[in-house]
């Protein structure tokens, strides 16, 4: 996918997937069996003990080791790992540079808007922290595998990476795609997904259903996705930033992130 444009490529050989009981962990190793099968791929799946921590070690054990067993059923290759550091959130940072690896994909709650943290403790730590790309997802409401993912593209709210990231999804859940176009609110872009917009066999190479919807009579990024979320009820959402952003969050992100009650994945390249 997207041969004609480099830059729009996350890789994806060797996933990292924390785990931790309950069902989000459970959704996102899903999503990584799906993008596993269909690349090809490794993954970890990995749960990190601390030090002082008093849950018996082997209630960790048996996480890893049902991930590993449906992936051998699955026919893919997972990598059962129980790591112990000082901190859990350290711990994930420092696991991930000190080994290769190309994505860690991790699931957190909804957070509410009054609080400060946008993926808990552990998920705010290793969007700052880690050196390799991270995709995050805060889940709601919605099952996996998704029928209708929205994305919204602005340089302000999303990057190259996350439109693969999405569009990889997509093709994995033989999905629909709402791409909601926002590059008016840009006030200085720098490449403006010309590429994308303005290059039909990109779009065409990815096989799937995509409609482009362009950007209504509001006044910003907020009202236009509260507008379409309501109007189209998306499964998932797909935002996305950069190291060279400094992992600053714009207002914009928090309120896709954590308003809506659907599911949100936010991509860091």
């Amino acid at each position: 996918m997207f041969e004609s444009s480099r830059s729009y490529y996350l890789k994806i050989d060797h996933l990292i997937i924390p785990m931790f009981k309950g069902t989000n962990s459970s959704k996102v190793l899903k999503m990584s069996y799906d993008m596993a099968k269909a690349n090809n791929s490794e993954i970890t799946a990995i749960t990190i003990r601390e030090k002082n921590d008093p849950i018996d070690i082997s209630g960790r054990l048996g996480v890893v080791t049902t991930a590993y067993n449906e992936g051998k059923k699955a026919g893919i290759k997972v990598i059962p790992k129980i790591q112990t550091f000082d901190n859990a959130r350290e711990g994930l940072v420092m696991e991930t540079s000190g080994h290769y690896y190309d994505l860690l994909i991790l699931s957190t709650r909804k957070r509410s808007m009054l609080s400060s943290s946008i993926f808990g403790n552990i998920g705010d730590y290793v969007l700052k922290n880690s050196s390799i790309p991270v995709a995050i997802l805060s889940s709601g409401e919605r099952g996996y595998p998704y029928s209708n993912i929205m994305l919204p593209l602005s340089e302000s709210i999303n990057t190259r990476a996350a439109v693969f990231f999405a569009l990889q999804l997509a093709k994995l859940n033989r999905s629909n795609v709402t791409i909601l176009d926002l590059r008016k609110y840009d006030k200085n872009p720098v490449h403006g997904f010309k590429a994308l917009m303005e290059n039909p066999g990109i779009l065409s190479e990815s096989k799937i259903e995509i409609r482009i919807v362009r950007s209504g009579g509001f006044t910003g990024i907020k009202e236009e996705v509260g507008n379409y979320i309501k109007s189209d009820n998306p499964d998932c959402i797909v935002v996305g930033t950069s190291r060279s952003h400094n992992i600053r969050m714009t207002s914009d992100i928090k309120f896709i992130i954590k308003e809506p009650e659907i599911d949100t994945i936010l991509v860091k390249k």
